[in-house]
């Protein structure tokens, strides 16, 4: 039985799916700017997590959105001389070239802020005739926190009593305070050319009730899972679970997962330290991407990973060593009955696949085979069935041995 960690509960918990089809949303990137390798920790989790919901004999949907509209963006285009769009379709663009080269599957569905403003006005209206929202007197609306009995349930975060309003979507300092927070903003100059003309006035949507909206729209007010990093949970994930309760009355997601972060030389790497890699980077240095992806497997996403040059060249010798064993079974015709091997391979990468998604676990379980098989010289129905389990691991992994 698969278990995974949900972070509402704070504990491993059987997964048990609500229906036929386990919806899951994942959150995707925001596209003002290269997203960096620490972000595809969390996007390479997510690949894993829908490739092995699969394999047990799940039907996924995934979402995964594209975050367009946001503070930062409008700040970054303005800088740039470019549209909102013009900025947003580039860096857009860039990501998915990057899912290509670390060979992640596409999201069923790739919804992006703008396009679902309409949806967003509705959830807003559906909170204020329930109580949870109101206009402000600069003419935003805001979500009346005190309203949510069950703010801080997802974080467990003790915060300090207050009364602010907060407009923009990075809280900063007053994360730590009780605070209303916007759901639409009012027009600014500085949003330029970025508003639309509605029934709540002109204005914005705030980043936060974008993804409330958008999983709503693509996967009902009630689904499987939730994913993101650890830097979601709060304040992110827990407004989505407040602005869904405020107009659907119920948390939107059996299941919160967030992947940890990724430290470089022992601080986590982000855009604000400028201690980060892109993608781009690490491949114009003429590093591998299946060696950085093995990289980023080599520890459950559960635990924090020093990310090292180094340890893409270590990654990288591990895959060259697991290919020279599955060219050498391709022609295989020896002597050894290998059947055993095998099986009690697989049983182990299942276990801590089963585990809670431990790639660190079922990387060494491959190893291991990888290693069994070097030493010996297996028949060649032993050879079929072990190339049958290698490209079984792969399927879950996508590493391209195949």
């Amino acid at each position: 039985m698969l278990k995974l960690f949900n972070t509402l509960s704070r504990k491993k918990e059987e997964f048990t799916p609500l229906g036929d089809v386990v919806g899951i949303y994942t959150c995707g990137p925001s596209v003002y700017q290269y997203a960096h390798i620490g972000n595809f920790r969390t996007f390479v989790f997510e690949d894993v997590l829908v490739r092995y919901l699969r394999f047990k004999g799940f039907r996924v949907k995934r979402v995964m959105n594209l975050t367009d509209i946001e503070d930062k963006a409008i700040t970054t285009a303005r800088k740039k001389g470019k549209t909102l769009q013009e900025l947003t379709e580039y860096y857009a663009r860039i990501f998915f070239e990057d899912m290509e080269e670390l060979n992640l599957l596409p999201a069923d569905v790739f919804p992006r802020a703008t396009q679902h403003v309409p949806e967003i006005i509705e959830i807003i209206k559906k909170m204020m005739a329930n109580g949870y929202a109101y206009r402000g007197k600069d003419g935003s609306v805001y979500y009346e926190v005190s309203k949510f009995n069950d703010w801080g349930e997802l974080s467990h975060l003790k915060l300090k009593p207050g009364k602010k309003k907060i407009k923009r979507d990075e809280w900063g300092e007053d994360s730590a305070i009780l605070s209303d927070f916007a759901l639409w903003k009012s027009y600014e100059l500085e949003d330029g050319d970025v508003f639309w003309e509605t029934e709540l006035g002109k204005g914005r949507p705030g980043w936060h009730i974008e993804c409330s909206a958008m999983s709503t729209k693509h996967l009902g007010t009630r689904f499987d899972i939730h994913v993101g990093g650890v830097d979601n949970i709060y304040p992110h994930h827990e407004t989505v679970i407040a602005q869904n309760f405020g107009a659907y009355g119920e948390n939107p997601s059996k299941y919160w997962i967030h992947a940890r972060h990724l430290m470089i030389d022992g601080r986590k790497m982000s855009k604000s330290a400028g201690n980060f890699f892109t993608l781009h980077d690490l491949l114009e240095k003429k590093y591998e991407p299946m060696a950085i992806k093995y990289l980023l497997f080599s520890k459950s996403y559960r635990r924090r990973l020093n990310f090292t040059l180094e340890g893409i060249k270590e990654a990288g010798e591990k895959l060259e060593n697991i290919r020279g064993v599955i060219d050498r079974l391709k022609y295989a015709n020896g002597i050894d009955d290998a059947e055993k091997i095998s099986m009690k391979a697989m049983k182990k990468f299942q276990i801590a696949m089963d585990d809670n998604l431990d790639t660190g676990k079922a990387l060494k379980a491959m190893e291991e085979l990888s290693h069994a098989v070097s030493l010996i010289q297996p028949d060649k129905s032993s050879s079929e069935n072990i190339l049958k389990t290698f490209r079984t691991m792969d399927s879950i992994l996508g590493l391209r041995f195949f």
